[in-house]
């Protein structure tokens, strides 16, 4: 099989074109997070704001100082990895390389980035609350389980807009055909 053929088959061309973006990901990161520094924090700010509050809703021992959000005795310090813009990359990274429309790409982004975003905010929350109550298993959880499930969510929101929105669309165009 030629790179020719290849690139004709739709599912080889969206792994080529995931590698290529991931790695364009890989290598516009770092300056990301290094050149844009105000965005940068006021995302981190953001993230730690909305967690404090939500923290504080259900308990009086919440506090927050800069982005140290803290419950009880323990606290986390909110950085630019907190943030979900890692993961809304690699997510931004899989609808630009599947073979739809530029719409539906759109749609996908404007839904999936802040559903990423909330399902990252509960991450932290479950977090503070494991490293409050339950401190021996945080690393566990920070380092191992909540880094599966991270990938395990951005591949459920990408084949949920895959599933609803581009295929529902094609479909529905199949049927009045």
């Amino acid at each position: 099989m030629g790179i020719r053929s290849a690139a004709s088959n739709p599912a080889y061309r969206f792994v080529g074109l995931f590698a290529l973006y991931l790695a364009i990901v890989a290598v516009v990161y770092p300056w990301l997070t290094e050149s844009w520094v105000t965005p940068v924090r006021m995302m981190t700010t953001a993230t730690a704001v909305i967690d404090y509050t939500l923290l504080s809703l259900v308990s009086d021992e919440a506090k927050i100082s800069g982005n140290m959000v803290e419950l009880g005795n323990f606290g986390v310090r909110i950085i630019a990895e907190c943030t979900g813009i890692f993961e809304a990359l690699i997510f931004l990274a899989a609808v630009l390389a599947y073979p739809t429309s530029w719409a539906k790409r759109a749609i996908g982004i404007g839904l999936g980035v802040p559903i990423l975003y909330a399902f990252n905010l509960l991450r932290i929350l479950v977090l503070v609350a494991v490293g409050r109550h339950w401190h021996a298993v945080f690393d566990f959880m920070h380092l191992y389980f909540w880094q599966a499930t991270l990938i395990l969510m951005i591949t459920s929101v990408w084949l949920l807009w895959i599933f609803k929105v581009v295929q529902r669309g094609e479909s529905n165009t199949q049927a009045r055909a």
